[in-house]
């Protein structure tokens, strides 16, 4: 049994016997094949995110989205990672309980047939429902490739897991980010979503390969509450998309608002009416995930997943349409935005060790504090000046230091069996918060009639303001559990001494009283070292005698002349 104390708090978890020594174990061929896979289908997400962001720029060219107004060609975007933010957990708990590899097999399938369905798509609606289904399919293989990498390694190696997990989002941006928009430039923004389908067809085939997990307990699945969790956050997403472009007292917005308060109500609801076999108190759409919450640092993982996707997500949809606006072309619009990737990559490979010396919270601080100094930087640097790209790789690097230490918190409490559900409630509230502000963003500029270039300062400003946030909340969490380790690690005072505290007399009779104590456990200690004394110098003289009679001189010869 190991006790962990951490930042306020003490866990106890027993040591898995693999584990000990882990980390001086070169990994077997089956670890290096999960860290791959696990890593590449991370990286495959995050370009294909981050290719939507390149190729709204572009789709107002195209014959079949000519036009369409801009905040509905944001929900290629939004509407994608609505859907991951919608059924990630539910996706996550599936994985839990008929298999990870089996979930990651599907959805992998369904996001290669969502890829070059984009790819080919001759119709608005068609490229709409294909990108609803990568959403879909992405939410199935996020948890369960996680899950399955995180349970290959043992605890001590669990924050390097997420790390590497972290350095492959940066990673899969650099990628997009670099050559994404020389393919556009050169091929048509279509040519984005080939080399993305034929890399999900890759590791499909490796699945196979891929070790099995068992099976996790056997509890019933929330559905009511994981639809109407789902149905809430879609009609959100869809709400601020075309709520403007709707109007704000139309059937539809008003539609989608009663579908967003109701859904949230009935959530709620069934996170206190637990299905037949369930407990209550998780999170709404799953009451079978209430022990989460009790793990050490899962609420403080998910409250920063969820503000981090409301920062960073936003600075990822805007800037390439106001590069574009500036002039610039996709390839260059591309390269201007890697250092940031490039950043984020390079931070999470240094958050796995930093974070187990300085604290998750200390490493929020500093992730928010440097993302807001580069949004700062951003915001008075003019678009393509040396200033500007030092504010993108200061910001990358916030970035990775927030989204891969929000991982680490979210799961290092988290038992095995529940790393693919943990894994999916975290990236949720990424996702919500990456589909909410880009969302909110966007139909910001198009309410203001600014253009892009325009209403890019408030945009950073508004990030700024969420770091500031982020920053504080850290801090605030950092203090409160110094001090409440400080109260752990001090015994109390016994309820004696405190009651006799309040009167002078009686402590000085008590006083006296210890002092006799004292006095005669003193005389006992003396007592005890002289019993002590005596029985070494006792020890001693047999050691001699026992020496000096050898047993062998009984039958020896008697030396010559002896009688």
């Amino acid at each position: 049994m190991v006790v962990t104390v951490g930042p306020g708090h003490a866990v106890a978890s027993p040591r898995p016997r693999a584990s000990a020594g882990a980390s001086h174990r070169r990994p077997s061929s089956s670890q290096v094949l999960v860290r791959a896979v696990g890593a590449a289908v991370t990286g495959l997400v995050m370009a294909d995110t981050l290719a939507s962001t390149l190729v709204l720029p572009l789709l107002g060219q195209d014959p079949i989205t000519r036009g369409v107004p801009l905040a509905q060609l944001s929900l290629l975007t939004t509407a994608y990672l609505a859907a991951i933010a919608a059924l990630l957990t539910p996706a996550g708990r599936l994985a839990d309980l008929i298999g990870r590899r089996a979930v990651l097999a599907v959805g992998l399938a369904v996001f290669t047939a969502g890829a070059f369905t984009m790819a080919f798509a001759s119709s608005w609606a068609l490229l709409l429902i294909a990108r609803l289904a990568q959403g879909v399919a992405a939410a199935m293989m996020l948890p369960s490739a996680l899950g399955l990498l995180l349970s290959r390694v043992g605890d001590q190696q669990r924050r390097g897991a997420a790390a590497l997990w972290g350095a492959a989002t940066g990673a899969g941006g650099l990628v997009a980010h670099a050559f994404g928009g020389l393919m556009a430039d050169t091929h048509g923004w279509r040519a984005l979503y080939l080399p993305v389908g034929t890399t999900a067809v890759a590791l499909l085939l490796l699945v196979a390969a891929l070790p099995r997990t068992p099976a996790g307990e056997r509890r019933p699945l929330n559905v009511v509450g994981m639809l109407a969790s789902a149905a809430a956050i879609a009609a959100a997403v869809l709400l601020l998309s075309c709520g403007g472009s709707w109007g704000w007292t139309s059937p539809a917005t008003l539609a989608a608002a009663a579908v967003m308060v109701s859904g949230t109500s009935l959530a709620l609801a069934r996170t206190r009416r637990p299905p037949v076999g369930g407990r209550a108190g998780g999170p709404a759409g799953g009451g079978e995930d209430a022990p989460l919450w009790r793990c050490p640092g899962f609420s403080w993982g998910l409250l920063t997943s969820l503000l981090y996707g409301l920062l960073a997500f936003p600075l990822l949809a805007v800037a390439p349409l106001v590069l574009r606006e500036g002039g610039m072309s996709p390839t260059s619009v591309g390269v201007a935005l890697a250092p940031l990737s490039a950043a984020v990559m390079l931070a999470s490979t240094l958050v796995a060790r930093a974070a187990r010396r300085a604290g998750t919270s200390w490493m929020v601080y500093a992730g928010a504090y440097l993302s807001a100094i580069g949004l700062v930087v951003l915001y008075v640097a003019p678009q393509t000046s040396l200033g500007a790209l030092a504010g993108l790789v200061v910001t990358g690097v916030g970035f990775g230091f927030i989204s891969t230490t929000a991982t680490i918190a979210g799961t290092l409490g988290v038992a095995p069996s529940r790393y693919a559900t943990a894994i999916g409630s975290i990236t949720t509230a990424r996702m919500l918060g990456g589909a909410i502000g880009p969302a909110a963003a966007l139909a910001y500029l198009t309410s203001t009639g600014q253009d892009p270039g325009e209403g890019y300062p408030d945009v950073l400003a508004g990030g700024v303001g969420l770091s500031l946030l982020l920053g504080v909340l850290s801090l605030a969490r950092r203090i409160r559990h110094t001090k409440s380790a400080a109260v752990i690690s001090a015994p109390p005072a016994p309820p004696a001494l405190a009651a006799l505290a309040a009167r002078p007399g009686e402590v000085e009779r008590l006083r006296q009283t210890l002092q006799r104590q004292r006095a005669r456990l003193e005389a006992i200690a003396r007592t005890a070292e002289e019993e002590l004394i005596t029985l070494s110098t006792r020890t001693d003289s047999s050691r001699g005698r026992a020496a000096a009679w050898n047993p062998s001189s009984s039958f020896a010869p008697p030396p010559q002349g002896a009688p």
